[in-house]
């Protein structure tokens, strides 16, 4: 098979410069399309250009020639017990085909290295890997180069599997873990771990994806935890289920999951039934949940949640609350009391010592079901949308704007996002039937190394 690229490991380019062992390591890593065949085939590709950086060293960049649509590559690792990324070009006169795997460890890996293309600003539908089961509004959590998939809106079957992003396959776990139906599930990751398992029909439970002698470990959160709360990853920290309901009447309980299972019990300022929530570094801004539409901060260390000041944003159903990691957030999309879909948004600036609210930019292209990734600004499809957004802050200013499409409309749909920027959407319902196929996309440019 000539399209394809060898990494030939050596720990060290000189044996005098060696501190580590000196042991060899081959990665046979293939750059392939979506139906797993060579992308240069039929294109006026010429360049393969490779970029790889490992730990500390400085970023390598290497070319090889594409002849005819066929290249062969031979490129060394210079530490391969370093964390290592990769990034992907093939380019002709008018062809750009880019791709990236997760940052991964050579020698902590199998040795098999598979990558999807895909043009920039484009999504490319991968037909040779499969989830086991068509899924929707369930749940995909990254660990290491590997994702939990657990539960959604399957007949059913496997209620677990895992995604290996390294070699591009999902399959299902070794274990009979004997799960009865889940149902629409949510998942935030605890460490890495370690996953927090939040299903819809099931009591929650944490998912070890490194212990097999405890794969699966029940947890007792707050009375109401459950279909009607806001689940969050916590960096650092660990999960955290805010509010829920008991038989209608909303709750203020938060229960906070550390490494090990471990539940520290925290309260709302004011009970909260379906809010929307998001992290800004170590705390947490919630925002409705109540027909008033308030908004608190849940700071890491206090017991009790702290409000912020002016918020009076009403009923907004199903609201994403879309951050930036650190001190801002837009809350966007729902139902209003009537059941209208809500195109205004709310700003919040300065968060958690001088939080304050604004009105945001209309959301034009506002639609329910939209995937929003752990730790990301990206809206991505929804009810009959193919549409993936972005929200971006720049100095003052606050936009949501089109970043790309998806193959097919995917509403409920799970996924990841990559350090390069490429992103991994997974399942959900495109109109007509639940899927159960991935697309791998990548934006304008990937992020450098």
């Amino acid at each position: 098979m000539l399209w394809r690229t060898v990494l030939l490991g050596l720990l060290c380019i000189a044996a005098f410069a060696c501190k580590e062992s000196t042991a060899r390591f081959v990665f046979d890593a293939l750059i392939v399309d979506g139906e797993n065949g060579n992308p240069a085939a039929g294109t006026d590709a010429t360049i393969l250009r490779i970029g790889i950086q490992e730990g500390e060293l400085p970023a390598e960049e290497y070319e090889y020639p594409i002849t005819d649509g066929e290249f062969d590559a031979f490129l060394e690792f210079r530490a391969f017990t370093r964390p290592t990324r990769i990034r992907v070009e093939m380019e002709g006169a008018t062809t750009e085909l880019l791709t990236a795997p997760p940052m991964f460890v050579p020698s902590a890996s199998r040795g098999i290295l598979r990558v999807v293309t895909s043009a920039p600003s484009a999504c490319e539908r991968v037909t040779f890997d499969l989830m086991e089961e068509p899924r929707a509004f369930f749940g995909m959590v990254q660990s290491g180069t590997f994702a939990l998939i657990v539960g959604g809106t399957i007949a059913s079957g496997d209620q677990v599997e895992f995604f290996d992003a390294l070699e591009w396959e999902s399959r299902p776990f070794l274990e009979d873990f004997a799960l009865s139906q889940l149902g629409e599930t949510r998942a935030a990751s605890i460490d890495e771990a370690e996953i927090l398992v939040l299903p819809s029909d099931a009591p929650p439970f944490i998912f070890n994806m490194l212990d097999v002698t405890r794969r699966i470990t029940p947890v007792v959160l707050h009375n109401g935890a459950g279909t009607r709360s806001a689940l969050v990853s916590v960096p650092g920290v660990g999960a955290m289920v805010i509010g829920g309901d008991v038989a209608g009447e909303a709750q203020s309980g938060v229960s906070l999951v550390e490494p090990e299972g471990q539940v520290t019990s925290l309260r709302l300022s004011e009970p909260r039934s379906g809010p929307a929530a998001t992290t800004l570094g170590g705390d947490v801004l919630v925002v409705g949940g109540d027909v008033e539409g308030n908004a608190e901060i849940l700071i890491d260390g206090a017991t009790m949640g702290q409000p912020v000041a002016g918020v009076m944003d009403g009923v907004r159903e199903a609201g994403l609350l879309v951050g930036d990691g650190e001190s801002r957030a837009l809350l966007i999309g729902g139902t209003d009391a009537d059941g209208a879909l809500r195109q205004d948004t709310v700003r919040f600036d300065g968060c958690p010592s001088s939080c304050v609210s604004a009105t945001g930019p209309q959301w034009t292209t506002a639609r329910l079901a939209a995937l929003q990734p752990t730790q990301s600004a990206l809206v991505i499809g929804g009810d009959g949308s193919r549409l993936v957004d972005e929200v971006r802050w720049s100095a003052a200013d606050v936009e949501i704007q089109p970043l790309l499409q998806l193959d097919v409309p995917r509403a409920g749909a799970a996924g990841i996002v990559l350090e390069s920027g490429a992103f991994i959407v997974a399942g959900g319902d495109d109109g007509v039937r639940i899927r159960e196929d991935f697309e791998f996309c990548v934006p304008a440019a990937l992020e450098p190394l």
